[in-house]
């Protein structure tokens, strides 16, 4: 089953979405740690990146089938660095 992990920054919470879950019109998750609510215009935005992803990962496995392409599959991961621990040198 696919899920997403998600990372409160405002008390350091993890905690997983289930796709079975995502939907525009439900309310943002809450963390479950300290209740802070995620944003409605940002929750819309990762619901559209992850069934774009997930529509990605279904065609690579359909081609395969149907048409023995390779197989592959896409996973997003993003961590965040605090800007001042970013080191820029010349």
């Amino acid at each position: 089953m696919d899920y997403l992990k998600i990372q409160c920054f405002h008390c350091g919470g993890k905690f997983e979405l289930y796709s079975r879950n995502m939907n525009h019109d439900d309310k943002p998750p809450r963390c479950p740690h300290c209740l802070k609510m995620m944003d409605r215009t940002q929750w819309k935005r990762l619901v559209d990146a992850y069934y774009t992803f997930a529509e990605v990962n279904k065609n690579f496995r359909k081609y395969h089938d149907d048409r023995g392409e390779a197989l592959f599959q896409a996973e997003f991961r993003n961590y965040y660095v605090k800007p001042e621990k970013i080191v820029i040198e010349d």
